[in-house]
């Protein structure tokens, strides 16, 4: 970490690996010079996390960001609106695999043989593309490649005005479809076409948003994603999706306090599903958003019936289906939170850290305590301090009470002002009596209350 970005070398971070003759695991780096093919890095954070494979036969395709020819950095953000909306329109069909954003962006910049990109990712194709804009016109340019063979299956190049951009979108979504050979029913082609918004200037500020919103979760990186899309949605009031993702932020302003009060920021988070479910009644992302809001409101089974609605309307978005999972679990049907949460690590093999603890957590409610272990380890080893919480929780549940005194130290280390009262605000279960064990098992290790 001190070396890395002062001498002119690249490192790759390689994951743990087990030593001989050390009792526990290691992480490893490979530092490289010149024009040599970078190997695989294990980005789980660990060799115990969960790897999914690809099926030969399934239909896959990931979309790498499209260069900025500009030369301006300012229209970095534009090139990852268009490319974040082909992604989010090409997950809503059934039968085609589409890598999450946070997996392909990491190829930002880097030459690399899309063939290995493929491998690393599991994808059949690869969408890759440019884009050149001053004042009122855009060119984009697209190619798609059969990653096998490294053949080049089609190409074209757009030359259009700025307000033709969501045509442009709706082009090559199709010709993708039709490409691949992906069967649509009519369902699919009727919601095939993913614009946010009709408005220009709207749709400018969205994806300025995106940018923000990608990043980790918190209290800045929100408020700047909301600034945005507040002011997307006064020049578009009619957009489904911008109300839909101004509710999720409310709900995660509920969940973790940074603005108002909880029954306050879920009283803002309501009003904007409505509105977006008024617009648009098979919007993925009010379904998402609504399925947050009925779960911080304890109202657990409407909560899974809008989590499954969710996922049959965008049955290959990483972000429904990780959301899906992370209201299944404690709402009390774990297995099906383990498959959704499988299913967006397939489809985000570079998926973030917390991805971890959804997992783990899904795994623990499912009684597979093993898995749940080594989930919460890797989550704190991409994000230390993260994951300690229910290590402490499963090893004093299960007489390991050394272990959980061990995990008790290294989480008030890694994250001093933890309380169980504070982490308690942050938890909502269907079984009362599960959460109370919890609490008493933290307790037990020595963790302060309050």
């Amino acid at each position: 970490r001190q070396v890395r970005s002062r001498l002119d070398c690249k490192v790759a971070d390689l994951g743990e690996i087990q030593l001989k003759n050390i009792a526990e695991p290691n992480r490893a780096y490979a530092i490289y010079v010149g024009e040599i093919a970078e190997p695989r890095s294990a980005l789980s954070g660990t060799s115990k996390a969960p790897a999914f494979s690809v099926e030969p036969d399934e239909p896959s395709i990931a979309v790498l960001p499209f260069a900025n020819m500009s030369g301006d950095q300012e229209q970095e953000f534009f090139c990852d609106g268009l490319v974040e909306d082909i992604i989010t329109t090409l997950s809503k069909i059934s039968d085609l695999r589409v890598i999450a954003r946070n997996s392909s962006f990491i190829y930002r910049g880097r030459s690399i043989d899309v063939r290995q990109i493929a491998r690393e990712l599991g994808s059949g194709f690869i969408l890759e593309g440019s884009v050149r804009k001053h004042g009122d016109r855009v060119r984009i340019t697209t190619q798609l490649i059969d990653a096998a063979h490294g053949a080049q299956v089609w190409a074209e190049r757009y030359d259009r005005v700025i307000d033709d951009i969501f045509g442009v979108q709706d082009e090559i979504t199709l010709i993708l479809a039709t490409e691949m050979q992906v069967k649509l029913t009519e369902g699919e082609q009727a919601r095939l076409r993913y614009t946010t918004t009709n408005n220009i200037e709207a749709w400018t500020a969205w994806v300025e948003g995106l940018t923000h919103y990608r990043k980790p979760p918190t209290k800045e990186s929100m408020g700047r994603a909301l600034q945005c899309w507040e002011r997307a949605l006064r020049l578009d009031p009619s957009s489904a999706v911008l109300n839909a993702m101004l509710g999720f932020i409310q709900c995660l302003d509920a969940r973790f306090g940074w603005w108002n009060e909880r029954e306050a920021a879920l009283a803002k988070a309501q009003a904007y599903v409505d509105t977006a479910l008024l617009l648009d009644p098979e919007c993925p992302d009010a379904h998402r958003t609504r399925c947050t809001l009925l779960f911080f409101q304890r109202r657990f089974e409407e909560a899974t019936t809008a989590a499954r609605r969710s996922t049959e309307l965008a049955p290959n978005s990483a972000d429904v289906a990780e959301i899906a999972s992370f209201v299944l679990a404690p709402s009390g049907y774990p297995d099906e939170a383990v498959d959704q949460i499988e299913k967006a690590m397939k489809l985000s093999p570079n998926y973030p850290p917390y991805y971890l603890g959804i997992l783990g957590n899904a795994y623990h409610l499912a009684g597979r305590v093993d898995e749940a272990i080594s989930a919460f380890k890797a989550y704190d080893d991409r994000s230390p301090g993260f994951g300690l919480v229910d290590l402490v929780i499963i090893y004093q549940q299960h007489g390991r009470t050394d272990d959980a005194k061990e995990a008790a130290g290294r989480l008030m280390k890694a994250r001093r002002g933890f309380t169980i009262s504070s982490w308690l605000d942050t938890q909502f279960r269907r079984d009362q009596t599960q959460l109370e064990q919890d609490v008493a098992s933290l307790r037990e290790a020595g963790l302060p209350f309050a």
